[in-house]
Order: C-alpha cells, then structure tokens, then sequence
C-alpha cells in the first residue's frame, strides 16, 4: 500500500493536485501511529525502480518515505510554493522523528543537505532584509520588502520544524541512529549560527550537546589509540559511545504529534475529487455536456 503512493508523490507532475494532496493527508493520518512509524523503518526493499536520484538498493521503506516528502519540500520550495504542503510534509516527518532508526546514508545525507540548503536561503534573505550586504542578489525595495519578509517568516517556520525534529530523534531514538548522528556531527557548523538566535538558540540546546559530547569522545579515542579519523573509525566511535550517553543531560522534549484537521470547508476539496474519480473510473457513461465539474 506504501510504495504506489509514495511513487504517486514521487511523479506528482503526471498526476493531478488533488490526488496528490490526498496521499500526503494519508500519510500524515498513518504516521501518527507510533506502530507503523517504527515498522516502516523494520521493512527493508531490495530495490526502488522508479527511484531515479540514485540507485536504492537496502534501504527501508522508512528511507524511501522520508525521501520522497524531502523531494516534495524541495520541489514546493521552487515551485508551487504552497505552505499548506509544507506544513503537511514537515508534519508527517515530525510524527515519525521519535522512531528514527538505522537511517540509510544517504536519507541522512539528504535530510542534512536540504536543511542547509534551507539555512543559506534564510542567511542570505535576512542579511538582505536587515541590510547586511545583498548577498541573495535581491534589490530591496519597499515594495518587497513584504514579500522578503513573508519568505523569511515561513523560512524560520520551516527551519524551526527541522530543529524540532532533530531534537526529537536524539532525545527519543538517536541510540538506534549513529548514521543520522554522523551527518549531524559531519555538519555541526550550520548549527553555529543558531546557538545566539533569539528564534532557535532554545532548539540548539540539545542537538549541541550530544554532537559536543560525540566529538570529545572521538577526540579521546583517536588519541589514546593514534588511529586516523575516517568514515568508519568516526562511525565505529558513534556507535561505541553512543550507547553510554547519559540520557539525564538532554533537555527532556515534548513528543511530536500532528493531526490531520479538516478545514472549515474540506467538502471544497473532496466532493470534487471524488466525482473526478468516479467519471473517470467508473466506466459508466456520462453525457459530458450536461457536467459541471470543478476542479
């Protein structure tokens, strides 16, 4: 049930908005359970063919999942840029960020790399906004200035939700996760900035603490023992030290729910999806000139 609506997500351009966002409010009603949380990171596929990025082979369907709502945020970012996708995407990984665990390296590598991305834009519009340099390359105007402002709202909303996320897989399940630590500690520097930020510098608390008790411990080990810092003697050090890490120092945090809420109006949305779905799969016939379907 899992893989053909994720593929669906995945090749949103062939298919219509509307069934789209469908599958995006099932997968956030699926993910509120801890149970299928937990067991799409247990269920490993030998093989994604419509994965077309790279190769998948060994990953779970937890990976693939997460994959894909990352594409989806980073497509939306430059596309359709639609916050309500943002909020529901964000949401689905939130629900999942306490069951994290034996994260393929290359779902970690993407769920860092799209948060830096995310960190430089922000960087770049505020140091427009505040009148630091004009990196982004944006002339600021009074007329834009709204619009920067606007962007640079949603921005934050959006970092602030990753931060949450990271918080919430390290105090819940960052024992089962070295690959995810790993690329946290591989990138430690674009959290630097937000250790003073009024807005996350509350977030950063916990996240700093474990990557500083990670490098100390790698620092010792590599030491006492002379051995060169690799990939796999860093990974070997996490994977060691990990399972020692007094719990009592993190900042307990709240779990990370979301619900699926309906809108005011969801009739607006799903009466005319639904009778998009029956003309076009039914096969009964319909005299199209007598129809009034919006869509």
């Amino acid at each position: 049930m899992l893989m053909p609506m994720l593929h669906v997500v995945y090749d949103a351009e062939l298919h219509s908005t509307h069934h789209m966002y469908m599958i995006l409010i099932i997968l956030l009603i699926l993910t509120h359970d801890d149970h299928f949380s937990s067991y799409v990171h247990d269920q490993m596929l030998g093989m994604v063919s419509w994965y077309k990025e790279r190769a998948l082979t060994n990953i779970s369907a937890g990976g693939v999942l997460i994959l894909v709502i990352l594409r989806t945020i980073q497509t939306n970012m430059t596309k359709m840029r639609d916050r309500y996708l943002h909020t529901n995407c964000l949401a689905t990984l939130a629900n999942m960020s306490s069951k994290f665990h034996d994260f393929h390296p290359y779902v970690a590598e993407k769920v860092l790399n799209l948060f830096t991305t995310l960190v430089k834009k922000y960087t770049r519009m505020r140091n427009s906004v505040l009148g630091v340099g004009n990196e982004s390359g944006v002339a600021v105007t009074e007329a834009n200035t709204e619009y920067l402002e606007s962007e640079l709202e949603t921005l934050e909303d959006i970092i602030r939700m990753f931060l949450e996320i990271f918080n919430s897989s390290i105090c819940y399940s960052g024992k089962n996760n070295p690959v995810l630590l790993y690329e946290l500690l591989h990138k430690r520097d674009v959290f630097i900035p937000f250790q003073t930020h009024p807005a996350f510098s509350d977030l950063i608390i916990n996240i700093e603490s474990m990557l500083g008790y990670l490098t100390t411990k790698l620092e010792e080990r590599t030491e006492d023992q002379g051995i060169s810092v690799s990939v796999n003697c860093v990974m070997e050090v996490i994977e060691d030290v990990v399972r020692q890490w007094p719990a009592d120092r993190l900042q307990k945090t709240p779990l990370l729910k979301f619900e699926y809420v309906e809108e005011s109006r969801p009739e607006d949305f799903f009466l005319p999806y639904i009778w998009t779905l029956l003309f076009s799969n039914s096969n009964l016939y319909w005299d199209t000139s007598r129809i009034t379907l919006k869509v």
